[in-house]
């Protein structure tokens, strides 16, 4: 498994931090985790291309996290090269097909690509799917009615992508044992932000959940990664660390972490 984070910011406005997006490598699969604004210039700019990619997973559909499914619907259907190429699926909640209805009623049908480029599967709480050889499990995460976290496996290793949520047991199980777990941190330990989790309840769910390490993203400008990092560490004693965009990750049987994730600290080109 090897990950890329292509936007660790919000919905904030800044030349360093784009929307959270996530670049996943796994059984010969690229897998898309969110599609927040500038996802496939990141993309592009890590080397490698759109039709590359296999799956996108939408963990909920606030417009930091699924911007980028519009240019991406509009491509497929619009863009010769990759609409005769690509072979994606969009894995998210049901709740979210009304609303791509919708936005493709509102163009006028513009966003309704072929089915030989996309298929769209629903899913909910619970449901299990595959790509390939990777194996994915849903469950419910506390954020939106339409919110899902996602557990990717793959060849007896795990990566947990919670999206934006708040801490809960229900999550802590979910999470048991997963070799890496990506915790939004939007706010701070003295001003926690409604439907996300802070720096310490990170901290703690990944302690509670017996994870390998814990990547900290999502950050506002009001979050501070260093101190964000050290108060999680404070209660989790596995590797912790602060996301920026172009950092990778990967999972080897060599380095620090526990089940062997270990970062290459690339940075993305700053326009």
């Amino acid at each position: 498994m090897r990950l890329t984070v292509l936007g660790s910011g919000t919905c904030e406005l800044r030349p360093e931090r784009s929307s959270p997006a996530y670049w996943l490598q796994a059984g010969g699969k690229g897998i898309m985790l969110d599609l927040g604004q500038g996802a496939w210039r990141r993309l592009l700019e890590s080397g490698f291309r759109a039709d590359q990619v296999d799956a996108v997973i939408i963990s909920h559909p606030h417009p930091d996290h699924m911007a980028d499914l519009i240019p991406l619907l509009f491509a497929l259907k619009y863009d010769p090269e990759l609409a005769a190429t690509a072979r994606m699926t969009l894995l998210a909640h049901a709740g979210l097909e009304p609303l791509l209805a919708s936005l493709n009623q509102a163009w006028g049908g513009w966003l309704d690509p072929p089915g030989r480029a996309l298929t769209r599967r629903w899913l909910r709480p619970g449901e299990r799917t595959q790509v390939g050889e990777v194996s994915i499990v849903t469950a419910p995460a506390t954020h939106h009615a339409h919110s899902l976290a996602w557990r990717l496996e793959h060849g007896g290793h795990s990566l947990v992508y919670l999206g934006d949520s708040e801490a809960g047991e229900e999550l802590a199980r979910f999470a048991q044992g997963a070799d890496l777990m990506i915790c939004h941190c939007a706010g701070t330990d003295q001003e926690p932000k409604k439907g996300h989790l802070y720096p310490a309840a990170c901290g703690e769910l990944a302690a509670r959940a017996g994870v390998g390490s814990l990547l900290l993203s999502h950050f506002y400008r009001v979050v501070d990664p260093q101190k964000a990092t050290a108060s999680a560490a404070a209660r989790f004693t596995g590797p912790v660390w602060a996301a920026f965009d172009g950092l990778r990750l990967e999972l080897t049987s060599q380095g620090r972490a526990p089940r062997g994730f270990v970062p290459n600290r690339a940075r993305f080109p700053r326009d």
